[in-house]
């Protein structure tokens, strides 16, 4: 009664109504987040947060002032459905897209995927398991070019076995300078160095926990790469090792692989140290076209200052021996080696790096991690015939980046790079070591 007569009298009484808003769920943000044991009820839980989320946009939708606090509320239940997720061993999906640009491709048109999850949730300790997907397309000078990149993180049995795989396939063009530190440095970038190639890689190491803390197991490595023979460089016609396995467009290898690990979260670790040993033989008698020997020694090392401020030192060493292919030689550059390099610039039968990165993950008011984050790096490397002739020529390169939390410590990074006479952007997930 009291309503009607109020709008009797003052009619605009109507229309300074606040718009009813939809009741917000409470549900536990930060350090509240627990494991639930039932699946059924952290699943349900999940679907609160997600609930609660959708209930925010649709007052947002009709918030005319003073909506901060509903942005921020949304913005701690969309962490905090992440951290409730992988605390509980629940799967997260998450997907980007955009134009990017690599010294490798040029302008590219990208999109990516992020799959993790939990092989086991009940194993509170086991780390979360991780597949990326990434598509690209570019310009060729004949046609389109296409690229597919996968990385696969496995964890099995509390940590005591895992699957660490990578994937990739597509047509692209590409520079060839040839073998050896002098090849490299003989010209600048150009098209008269590009052709035409298909190509097919996969990398997988099944590693197992012994009583001595160190993991030991089988490597497979599968490489195909075909030149398009009609576009071949003056640089690849006159180099004989181009020339010699140009027919020979198939290596299988079989290895070990031997790793100590200490890493809090191995793709974006704060704290600890990873040493790996791997040695590969690749012969026809196994069905390989090639017959030669790899060995690579890889050592990083973590240090945080305080949360969110992490070094991280990378050092790889790369060995080869035998009738090792221009296309399997050990290179530097790319978006995981001296970032800023052109991947394939320098490749010899030895290769040597020592790579450093700040990460800074920036906070908000009241303390806690953003998403948000950067990166400087800068790094050193080798390549000679012989390991006695390492450190004779040194390339470097340094850069910076920008890192945004697309699941809890799995991040989507972009990286430029570049060295004295080539740059690079690289978008990508995860991080480079």
């Amino acid at each position: 009664m009291k309503k009607l007569l109020l709008a009797c009298l003052f009619p605009a009484y109507l229309f300074a109504q606040p718009t009813e808003h939809h009741s917000i769920k409470t549900l536990p943000t930060g350090g509240d987040i627990a494991y639930l044991s039932e699946k059924e009820q952290a699943v349900q839980r999940a679907n609160d947060y997600k609930k609660a989320i959708d209930d925010i946009d649709e007052n947002l939708d009709h918030c005319t002032s003073q909506c901060a606090p509903l942005e921020q509320q949304k913005d701690q239940y969309q962490k905090a459905l992440k951290e409730h997720s992988t605390k509980n061993g629940l799967p997260l999906f998450s997907i980007l897209g955009g134009p990017g640009y690599m010294p490798e491709t040029g302008l590219m048109l990208a999109a990516g995927a992020l799959y993790s999850f939990s092989t086991n949730r009940a194993q509170q300790e086991l780390q979360r398991s991780s597949v990326t997907l990434v598509a690209i397309g570019n310009q060729l000078d004949d046609g389109v070019g296409l690229g597919l990149r996968s990385k696969q993180n496995l964890f099995f049995d509390d940590n005591a076995m895992r699957y660490l795989g990578k994937f990739t396939m597509g047509k692209q063009n590409e520079y060839y300078w040839g073998i050896g530190y002098n090849a490299g440095e003989a010209q600048q970038s150009s098209d008269d160095l590009l052709y035409e190639y298909s190509f097919i890689n996969y990398e997988g190491n099944l590693t197992f926990e012994t009583d001595y803390g160190f993991y030991i197991g089988p490597a497979l490595r599968i490489k195909y790469y075909e030149p398009n023979q009609d576009s071949l460089p003056q640089t690849a016609i006159d180099d004989p090792n181009f020339q010699e396995f140009k027919d020979k467009s198939f290596s299988l290898g079989l290895g070990i692989v031997l790793e100590k690990d200490t890493r809090d979260f191995s793709v974006n670790a704060w704290k600890g140290h990873f040493l790996s040993f791997e040695y590969t033989v690749y012969s026809q008698k196994i069905g390989s076209d090639n017959d030669y020997q790899k060995l690579a020694l890889n050592y990083r090392y973590y240090y945080s200052f305080s949360v969110g401020r992490v070094l991280a030192f990378y050092n790889a060493y790369q060995w080869s021996q035998g009738d090792v292919p221009y296309y399997d030689m050990p290179t530097l550059g790319g978006q995981d080696s001296l970032r800023g390099v052109y991947r394939g610039h320098y490749r010899d039968k030895n290769t040597i790096e020592h790579s450093v990165e700040y990460r800074h993950t920036f906070k908000d008011s009241n303390g806690e991690l953003t998403r948000h984050g950067m990166t400087v790096f800068t790094g050193i490397g080798s390549i000679a015939d012989s390991p006695n002739q390492l450190y004779e020529d040194i390339i470097f390169s340094y850069g910076l980046g920008y890192r945004y939390e697309l699941q809890p410590r799995m991040n989507v990074r972009v990286d430029y790079g570049r060295n004295a006479t080539e740059s690079g952007f690289y978008l990508t997930f995860n991080e480079a070591f």
